[in-house]
This record gives C-alpha cells, sequence and structure tokens, in this order.
C-alpha cells in the first residue's frame, strides 16, 4: 500500500504549506505532488517537509520553471497523468481532461487550476483535483493492488 498527498494552487500561502508539511512529516506519505501555481512553494514544502515533490507547472508558474506542463507516472501500479489542467480547459469541461488521460492510457488524471476540490469519474478515468492549498484543501490517494482510495481534504 502507497499514500500519497496532492496539493495544488499554493500561490505561495506560507501558512497552509508549513501546516500541510506538517501533516506530510506526520501522515506516513510515500510521496507529494503539486500540481502548479507556484512552483517554488514546492521547493520551499521539500525543505519544510523533507520531502521532494513530484511537479509540474501551473499557469502562473514563470517560463522558466524546471517543472514539466504534464507528465505521467506510474504509482503503485495505477497509471497517472499529472497536469495543472489550464490547457484542457478544465474551468468549463472536464470532458478533454479525460480524453487525454485516456490517450495515455492512464487510470487517472490529477489536476488543479479551477480551486475547487473535486472527484470523479468522466469516461473511464478518475479526476482527482485536490483543491487549492492556498484556501486549505489538499487530497490523499492510497493505491493498494492497482486500485485507488482518493479523499478530499482540508487543513
Amino acid at each position: 500500500m502507497l499514500k500519497f498527498m496532492v496539493l495544488s494552487d499554493s500561490h505561495r500561502a506560507g501558512d497552509w504549506l508549513a501546516k500541510a508539511a506538517e501533516v506530510c512529516a506526520r501522515g506516513g506519505f510515500d510521496g507529494v505532488i503539486h500540481l502548479g501555481d507556484v512552483h517554488s512553494d514546492a521547493k520551499r514544502f521539500a525543505e519544510l517537509a523533507g520531502v521532494t515533490p513530484l511537479c509540474v507547472r501551473g499557469n502562473c508558474d514563470l517560463s522558466r520553471c524546471s517543472a514539466p506542463a504534464e507528465r505521467v507516472e506510474t504509482l503503485g501500479g495505477v497509471r497517472f497523468f499529472l497536469t495543472h489542467g489550464d490547457r484542457y480547459g478544465v474551468k468549463s469541461s472536464l470532458t478533454h481532461l479525460s480524453y487525454r488521460a485516456e490517450e495515455l492510457r492512464c487510470q487517472a488524471a490529477l489536476f488543479g487550476h479551477t480551486h475547487d476540490p473535486f472527484c470523479g469519474y468522466v469516461g473511464a478515468v478518475l479526476l482527482l483535483n485536490p483543491g487549492a492549498l492556498r484556501d486549505g484543501n489538499w487530497a490523499e490517494l492510497t493505491l493498494k493492488d492497482g486500485s485507488i482510495v482518493p479523499r478530499l481534504l482540508s487543513l
């Protein structure tokens, strides 16, 4: 069994970042995922929690940001599509994001951008948006034997 903390849209909210790092440090997480906006927060989180997040770049991140705009990762036997979401029009529809994840043969897509927590299926793909960390929102993913148990949480 693996457990991941999922963060997005931290937008330099230092107090929330520090609280998330505390939760991470005592929560027995196997990893952390940061879905963009702001990449420097992911670096600060790594300093605070001692865990370097898997990152993607968000629309508010500078072009010189070293994180990719999207990536595919296999974690606990599950194939994930990680993106901020702005490139897929997630504020108006989740269809394009779902199609892209299916094209990439992913069982789940993790995204942010809307600042609104969301967890549900669109087509065959589980979509998870932890909401904005700047509002105290985050998500937990538990992976076991290829299954995904998501939880939307608040600090």
